[in-house]
């Protein structure tokens, strides 16, 4: 493999291991926030302890998640450090108020819910379960707000300087709040939601099924059931809401999404389809007509346009920035001359570079897509999964209406066996989100081929392997921990009130000043 090749890989494998454990310490949090606040009304002790046990699971998951995170983003500046002079004033910001901001906060109150029970009230151990969950929740938004910027880029221009072109931050709301970071932050974080949910009705099945822990086991599977019923049936809304999104703004990630090669008005929705880069064309084995000019534009009649026209179109794009390049340089020049003011040969500059970028960045061909089968694949099956997610849950709670969810085998054994299913979908999303986007790093700025950095292939071929045996270890390690609490389970006894820690040589004292 080449360098561009390698130094992909290796950044698409280690965001792969941590987004691993990301979604379950979104839906982990809210859902212990929630359970301490039930406690807090009913005082129901079954809600505290499997509170404090779920936490437990979320630190484990919590800890190899910072630890197989950290070396992310160390590699913006060692694999893509082309990337990281073009664009590391704007996207350096979310990712530098990530971790001073929401890291440190969800770190601080972790600590505090696990270690400060029977030693603080039961309002500030519940609010720093909430607090938990918020940090966990702003950490996923600002790296969000980061990627949707390199999907969807709004609130800059590009400048040129020493060190060459340089995206500038123009308007810090626009960038953060650009057309796809809500809706993206939405799906992503309710993704979470279904991947905790999933778990907790995994390990609360777990434990009816082997009769342990049974009346927790009720309350917590109950309890997940209806949680996991209500994020299941919003992410439909959040994915047909981000698909139209796409659609607009990303259009040739759609495309190839749903494998359109042509033009279509009123096109179908094609669900099962084999995809042949090398011919250009899908050949469908199941559809649905007008439906994706529904979901795309909500319009049966509207014109879906597909890869091979999109290309064409990006093509022209390039051919237009093109010929804006002699144009502005030769207007540069006359302002110069004349003396003009800094503001308008500024101004001059900066539509110099933003052409020049266009030229480039626009100029793409049917070889630097990637494989669009590969996209079209991982978001078909997450859309799958996500449908068979909501049949669960409703079956789920049919059994609940009628008083057998907790003695139905056939219900206990599918969540049990699904636990990895909403991990799995959350990937498939991800990587057909990232690889969707290609062949840019930033849409229509610059190409990832022109991001990498420059280093001998065989040092990042090392990196790779090391990091493959590293993160292996460290997800074994995970695992057994995980294994080993949950076969464990919650701990039931009662928990008395810890007196406050008092050093013998004070009490001492003011035993003698007392007796004075």
């Amino acid at each position: 493999m080449d360098l561009l090749t390698l130094s992909r890989f290796q950044f698409g494998m280690t965001a792969f291991y941590h987004f691993l454990f990301v979604p379950l310490t979104l839906g982990l949090a809210l859902i212990i926030a929630i359970l301490k606040t039930i406690y807090l009304k009913t005082k129901d002790k079954r809600y505290d302890n499997l509170a404090m046990f779920l936490m437990k699971l979320f630190a484990i998951n919590f800890a190899v998640g910072v630890a197989s995170g950290l070396t992310m983003e160390f590699q913006f500046g060692t694999n893509w450090f082309k990337y990281s002079v073009l664009v590391g004033d704007i996207f350096g910001a979310p990712l530098a108020i990530e971790g001073l901001m929401a890291f440190f906060l969800e770190s601080t109150f972790i600590g505090l819910f696990l270690f400060g029970r029977d030693r603080v009230s039961d309002v500030v151990h519940t609010f720093s379960a909430w607090m938990v969950a918020l940090g966990s929740t702003l950490s996923a938004l600002w790296i969000l707000i980061a990627n949707s910027w390199m999907q969807t880029p709004a609130g800059y221009k590009l400048v040129e300087s020493p060190h060459g072109v340089k995206a500038v931050l123009t308007d810090f709301f626009e960038a953060a709040l650009n057309h796809s970071s809500i809706i993206r932050f939405l799906h992503t974080v309710d993704a979470g939601y279904i991947v905790g949910g999933f778990f907790v009705m995994g390990v609360m099945a777990y434990y009816l099924l082997k009769g342990k822990h049974v009346e927790i086991a009720k309350v917590g599977l109950k309890f997940a059931l209806i949680f996991t019923a209500v994020v299941s049936i919003l992410q439909i809304i959040f994915g047909d809401i981000h698909g139209y999104q796409v659609s607009n703004t990303q259009p040739l990630k759609m495309a190839m999404m749903e494998g359109k090669w042509e033009t279509e008005k009123g096109a179908s929705l094609d669900l099962l389809g084999v995809v042949d880069q090398e011919k250009q064309e899908t050949r469908v084995i199941l559809k649905i007509p007008y439906l994706l000019s529904i979901l795309s534009y909500h319009d049966p009649n509207a014109e879906f346009k597909g890869i091979k026209d999109l290309v064409k179109e990006y093509q022209q794009k390039a051919q237009e920035a093109s010929a804006r390049i002699p144009v502005l340089e030769q207007k540069l020049k006359e302002l110069e001359a004349t003396n003009a003011s800094q503001e308008e040969i500024q101004k001059v500059k900066d539509d110099l570079a933003m052409a020049k970028s266009q030229a480039k960045a626009y100029n793409i061909t049917f070889n630097d897509l990637p494989s669009v089968a590969t996209v079209y694949t991982t978001f078909h099956l997450m859309v799958y999964l996500g449908f068979f997610f909501v049949f669960v849950v409703i079956w789920g709670l049919i059994l609940l209406k009628k008083g057998t969810l907790y003695t139905n085998k056939a219900f206990l054994w599918t969540v049990l066996l699904s636990i990895p299913l909403p991990f799995i979908a959350s990937n498939l999303g991800w990587i057909s989100a990232e690889i969707g986007r290609q062949p840019w790093l930033v849409q229509g700025v610059l190409l990832t081929k022109d991001g990498v950095s420059f280093h001998p292939t065989v040092n990042v071929l090392f990196s790779v392997i090391f990091f493959i045996v590293i993160y292996t270890l460290i997800y074994i390690v995970f695992l057994y921990a995980m294994v080993k609490a949950i076969k464990k389970g919650p701990d039931t006894s009662k928990s008395e009130p810890i007196p406050p820690y008092e050093n013998p040589a004070t009490v001492t004292a003011f035993s003698k000043v007392n007796n004075n």
